[in-house]
């Protein structure tokens, strides 16, 4: 398929714009006859049969020009804009007012510019009486606080520090935005500080290092803070901020810090309560951070409620005490509180399957799948005992414990699907034609799916460019957002102000419920370069139709499902022939960072591809990039030139085995090797070293990468 809807429906709008922007130019800046003529070559105006054709003059231009530009918001607030990246902030404050006048819907973003560039001039009263009167105009407007964080500003430079600061609490009222919030805070901490407000400021800066501690300001906080110590001869950060900075850190996953932050906690001594939930957080943190043998100790001297005999037991397996994991997790099954039993039982079925012990992890797995007690391991036990008869050719078994599987996920066609493909590679074994019926019937009916996928090949469909999928199509319901609140958005696209843009649209996400509506706004975060919130709107609604294929007419849909998102910096990382093919780059930014360019993972990967600083710094060498920063692993062009140089590198590695290569990004080359991928034949015998995969996680990772490999080759 070919993606032209996109231009079609944008075509004439950007016409319309740019003509505006050229002629408003025109208008603004001044022109020569003949330059306004050549402005005007391509419009139209000289070519229509019957028209004069006698070029402009230039006055005529500049009001053709004026007249245009005063039509199109979008166009006016961009020559605001324009005049004052070019320093003419005067001419800036000028058309940021005619958008006030003639266009309310985005007069708060006029106000709020104006501002600024009015703060920039000096122009300080001034500032304050716009920023006023915007609030008064829209007390509903999502920019308050930084009306009140300029009104603060300006206020503080007129002398007026008393009103600053309440202005900037008032900012601090308005905003949920951490980021806005350390900004402001630090601001009014300074304020505090100057005033003599000593303990103010100390609590202002204690509330931005222990609430935001992830934000800059909360360096700089850290900072005064030790400064504020250091002068008053001892430490001013209690027991109770460092649990409270922890707990934020603990939320964030920021784990070694938030361990740190407990462990100061700890020393300086906080109450009995919080010293016990920060007990129990302390140990998961070590979990998290794989400091097994320490995890054991902590969990250990915890009380034994809750799950906490789970996360025990767990953390034996993990620290290789695997005979008493196993024995810890039987007598949980055996003894244990039953909404434990089931759990208890699972895993240590798979702690016995992996060591070899079948007989026994079998007869665990059957208790639980026998069991009356409604659990969600009953059906993990149902598949476990399946896959297990299945690499035992016990092929009718299989087949009994597929058939049991498919029959309880009958009111979930998609949840059934692992059980129906393998049910159906049983039966290949005995039936092929019988199995080749079942492999074309998940194949049409989800054909967007990894099941589906591998379906396909087993049916001898080959790949599906266009599917045709059963079952219901997409009920097409109007919109009911407001379309004063989606032009807004558009005019801040136009005005290339597209950060306040995503703001804006990330609040009509949270309102879109119908799918014109939820096509509107991905539309517009596609244009606003948020390609991650458009296919969040697409797959959070409509995952199932979507893994039943594209429908006529609502391609877009799947388009930014998977969107094929900085195409220009995937083409020139895989342009030569050794590389990756673009599809496979795009599938794991999609798994990676759904396609964000500033994401960074607890662990610390980066950006779109999500690469570790020290990976980040070997690939650059490699590839011959000098003065190489981590911090330009958030530069999409850089992040894709060297995400897709290891993934080449991959690929070679595993002499073509592409499971082995995604299996490898996400767990690392060296755990892949012990799977030993050369022996598995790739074509026929590639889905049974998938499914063996002994990492949960790293299974299912490898099995959504390749499903969005199948779709991208198949949509574009």
């Amino acid at each position: 398929m070919k993606r032209v809807s996109d231009e079609s429906s944008q075509g004439p709008q950007i016409r319309v714009t740019f003509m505006a922007l050229g002629l408003g130019v025109l208008w603004l800046f001044g022109a020569s006859g003949g330059w306004a003529s050549e402005a005007l070559q391509g419009t139209g105006a000289e070519r229509v049969p019957g028209v004069d054709r006698t070029p402009l003059d230039p006055e005529e231009a500049r009001l053709l020009g004026r007249q245009a530009l005063l039509q199109n918001p979008g166009a006016l607030l961009a020559a605001a804009v324009a005049a004052a990246h070019q320093g003419d902030r005067g001419r800036a404050i000028l058309w940021a007012q005619e958008v006030m006048d003639r266009f309310s819907f985005v007069a708060d973003y006029a106000a709020v510019l104006q501002v600024e560039w009015m703060l920039e001039e000096g122009r300080l009263t001034e500032a304050v009486a716009v920023a006023r009167r915007a609030l008064a105009q829209n007390p509903e407007t999502p920019l308050a606080a930084e009306f009140y964080e300029e009104i603060g500003e300006t206020l503080w430079q007129l002398d007026q520090p008393e009103a600053a600061r309440a202005a900037w609490q008032s900012a601090l009222n308005e905003s949920a935005q951490e980021s806005v919030r350390a900004r402001v805070a630090l601001r009014l901490a300074k304020a505090q500080e100057k005033a003599g407000l000593d303990e103010a400021a100390r609590g202002t800066y204690t509330l931005i290092w222990a609430a935001y501690p992830v934000t800059p300001e909360a360096e700089i906080a850290a900072a005064e803070l030790d400064r504020i110590s250091e002068k008053r001869g001892r430490p001013v950060l209690k027991g109770k901020d460092w649990r409270r900075r922890g707990d934020r850190l603990y939320r964030k996953r920021y784990n070694e810090e938030a361990l740190a932050a407990y462990d100061r906690a700890r020393v300086l001594g906080v109450s009995a309560s919080a010293a016990r939930s920060m007990a129990g957080q302390r140990a998961r943190l070590l979990f998290r951070l794989r400091r097994y043998p320490e995890a054991v100790e902590a969990f250990g001297a915890l009380p034994r409620r809750d799950d906490v005999p789970i996360w025990y037991a767990r953390s034996l397996a993990r620290a290789d005490r695997v005979p008493e994991a196993i024995e810890a997790f039987e007598i949980l099954a055996d003894e244990g509180p039953s909404r434990l039993a089931p759990r208890a039982r699972f895993l240590g079925a798979t702690l016995l399957e992996g060591r070899d012990f079948n007989e026994r992890a079998q007869s665990q797995y059957k208790k639980l799948a026998d069991s009356s007690q409604a659990s969600p391991f009953t059906d993990a036990a149902l598949w476990r005992l399946g896959w297990i008869a299945y690499q035992g050719e016990q092929n009718e078994e299989a087949l009994r414990y597929f058939d049991r599987l498919i029959e309880r996920k009958r009111l979930d066609p998609q949840g059934q699907l692992r059980a129906r493909y393998w049910r159906a590679r049983t039966r290949s074994r005995m039936d092929p034609e019988a199995a080749a019926v079942d492999f074309r019937a998940i194949a049409q009916e989800f054909p967007f799916t990894y099941y589906g996928w591998r379906a396909q090949g087993r049916a001898g469909a080959g790949l599906i460019s266009s599917p045709s999928p059963r079952g219901k199509e997409i009920q097409e319901e109007g919109g009911r957002l407001d379309p004063v609140a989606l032009e807004r958005v558009r005019v801040l696209i136009e005005a290339g102000l597209n950060h306040e843009a995503r703001q804006e649209i990330g609040r009509l996400a949270a309102q879109a419920r119908t799918l014109s509506d939820r096509l509107s706004v991905a539309h517009l975060a596609t244009d606003a370069g948020d390609d991650h919130r458009a296919q969040r709107l697409a797959v959070d609604a409509y995952s199932v139709r979507l893994a039943r294929g594209p429908v006529k007419r609502l391609e877009d849909l799947w388009w930014y499902a998977w969107p094929t998102a900085f195409s220009a910096e995937v083409s020139d990382a895989t342009v030569s022939e050794a590389s990756v093919e673009p599809a496979l780059v795009y599938s794991i930014m999609r798994e990676e960072s759904g396609y964000r360019p500033e994401v960074i993972s607890p662990v610390g990967a980066r950006g779109l591809l999500q690469i570790m600083k020290p990976t980040g710094e070997v690939l650059a060498r490699q590839e011959g990039l000098e003065s190489f920063d981590p911090d330009d692993l958030f530069i999409p062009r850089t992040n894709i030139r060297l995400g897709s140089r290891y993934l080449t590198d991959l690929s070679e590695e595993f002499n073509g085995h592409l499971s082995a290569a995604i299996a490898s990004y996400n767990a690392g080359p060296e755990a892949v090797r012990e799977w030993a991928p050369e022996t598995i034949s790739v074509k026929d015998e590639d889905d049974e070293w998938v499914e063996s995969i002994p990492y949960e996680q790293t299974r299912g990772y490898v099995k959504r990468v390749l499903r969005s490999l199948h779709v991208y080759r198949s949509l574009y």
